[in-house]
């Protein structure tokens, strides 16, 4: 069997649920920066060649261990998804695996990835160049990356301090580690699986969108001028996650479940945050030029993480 080298970012079975029903099995994809709108089967969406590869301690390619532990998540999710859509009530068994879920699809993401390589970057960047305001400390630092690679360095170290501090430079984290970094969805699934539950039903007029990113959460009561981010522990805290382009998943510490109707408005203000989370692509089962306007309004809106 030949091994699996396609990784999707987006489970294909999720994706699924925003086919258009008046052209199965296309989706239509919206992109940010890109007026162009483009119908896509979702075997060809949300997908990179060696996304979830890294290279073993021996030095080969593996391509398939993540693969297969976010496919067995699938698997015991898909049946959760269906009961969902029946608008039936969940077991604790049921709410569990839903709320692993919702964790992995925040770190597994392209966005969550991209924030932690860069972090990382950023931080080691400035410990370097704390580290490099001392010049005995450049001197200890060449010293022993030569020892450790046997090659010289071939500048001197007032150069090399000068150019370290200068900080015209950037400093790229393996992708292995934001891979690494998926684990931690881990400690977020019972963070989400404490919450109390409502699922948000569209309407004929106006269905959910779902995205590259496509979990979003928010702190109405927050003041942005706070020294302190917004966590999922903030009481106020309101979390959305389309399920299907009829079903909308939300998470609060607030008295609020079940199942919901919502009026066209509610569901415009829901795919809004949806699209304002996305990194790249917005997917739906509709073809719209006004939802393609608020797609490219929303182009430079993608969450980022801040090394203060």
């Amino acid at each position: 069997m030949a091994k699996k080298k396609r990784h999707h970012y987006i489970p294909r079975f999720y994706l699924n649920g925003f086919i258009n029903p008046h052209d199965k099995p296309y989706i239509w994809v919206y992109e940010k920066g890109n007026s162009s709108i483009i119908k896509v089967t979702a075997e060809n969406i949300a997908v990179q060649k060696h996304y979830y590869s890294f290279r073993t301690s021996s030095g080969n390619i593996d391509s398939e261990t993540f693969e297969n532990a976010l496919a067995e998540i699938e698997g015991k999710v898909a049946p959760t998804f269906q009961k969902i859509k029946n608008h039936e009530i969940l077991n604790d068994q049921e709410r569990s695996s839903f709320a692993i879920f919702i964790a992995f699809i925040v770190t597994r993401v392209p966005n969550y990835r991209e924030n932690i390589e860069r972090v990382a970057g950023e931080l080691i960047k400035k410990i370097g160049m704390l580290s490099a305001s001392h010049p005995m400390n450049v001197k200890s630092m060449v010293e022993e990356l030569e020892r450790d690679t046997g090659n010289k360095i071939g500048m001197p170290v007032e150069k090399l301090q000068k150019f370290i501090l200068g900080g015209q430079y950037d400093i790229k984290a393996n992708p292995s580690f934001s891979l690494e970094m998926v684990s931690i969805a881990k400690d977020l699934a019972p963070v989400f699986y404490g919450m109390n539950w409502a699922f948000l039903e569209a309407t004929d007029d106006y269905k959910f969108v779902t995205s590259d990113n496509p979990l979003f959460y928010v702190d109405l009561a927050h003041d942005p001028r706070s020294l302190y981010g917004v966590g999922l522990s903030n009481k106020n805290i309101e979390v959305t996650f389309p399920i299907s382009q009829d079903l909308m998943f939300f998470g609060t510490w607030q008295k609020f479940e079940g199942y919901k109707k919502l009026n066209n408005k509610f569901v415009k203000e829901m795919n809004r945050r949806t699209i304002s989370s996305a990194l790249r692509f917005v997917f739906a089962s509709q073809c719209s030029d006004k939802l393609n306007r608020l797609v490219q309004k929303y182009k430079d809106s993608t969450p980022r993480m801040k090394v203060s």
